[in-house]
């Protein structure tokens, strides 16, 4: 009798175990990359509108000559491209900073998924009851100033100037924290300039250093 019932535990714990591990691996599989996909897809869009608002207002404050200084000899040709140095750092860390708290001012978030979601099948996706997910996260900012030249015409090129954007999102969710990635290109000024390039790239403040342009 102790035997059966010895054997019946056994067995009950072996189902048990097997089906605890069907829930987990389903959840892993399932559940997970849902939530993640939902998660991603609502903190990129705000946080994209966030930066793009953040950035137009930062942006509006410059024009291309607070970065670039045209030097141009007696006949009007161009001896070099100098950037005002202290201008851009000036810049990029406002950019950085008005991003991030715009960013971080966005508060916390609710992803509205539909229980078909969780199936795996595309009829399903938008069916069902729908879960509300709570979001919080908090948002680290790192910008970088790129230019860039192109040929617009004889002995015409464009140069412009762009503001490369990172954000990396740690969001805190009920199942898991995640990590998501964004980064955006933000034109911040450009000008046509009319004659020949050189080929340095000279720094404002010392004209003893060089940076290659970017062809």
């Amino acid at each position: 009798m102790k035997k059966k019932r010895s054997r019946k535990i056994a067995v009950f714990l072996i189902v048990l175990c097997v089906a605890v591990g069907v829930v987990f691996f389903t959840f892993q599989r399932n559940v997970k990359p849902v939530v993640f996909t939902y998660c991603d897809a609502l903190i990129s869009s705000l946080g994209m509108d966030s930066i793009n608002k953040s950035s137009a207002d930062v942006v509006a404050l410059y024009e291309y000559s607070d970065f670039v200084e045209i030097g141009k000899d007696q006949n009007g040709k161009i001896l070099y491209l100098g950037t005002n140095t202290p201008m851009i750092n000036g810049f990029v860390r406002s950019l950085a900073l008005r991003c991030e708290s715009a960013l971080n001012a966005i508060g916390r978030q609710t992803a509205v998924i539909p229980v078909g979601a969780f199936t795996g099948s595309a009829l399903m996706s938008n069916s069902g009851p729908k879960i509300n997910v709570d979001i919080t996260f908090f948002s680290t900012v790192r910008c970088d100033f790129v230019t860039s030249f192109e040929n617009v015409g004889i002995n015409q090129t464009r140069h412009s100037i762009y503001a490369k954007i990172d954000v990396l999102f740690n969001t805190v969710l009920p199942i898991a924290e995640h990590e998501i990635f964004l980064t955006n290109n933000v034109l911040v000024a450009e000008n046509v300039i009319v004659g020949e390039i050189p080929e340095v790239f000279i720094a404002h403040e010392n004209a003893t250093e060089y940076l290659d342009l970017i062809p």
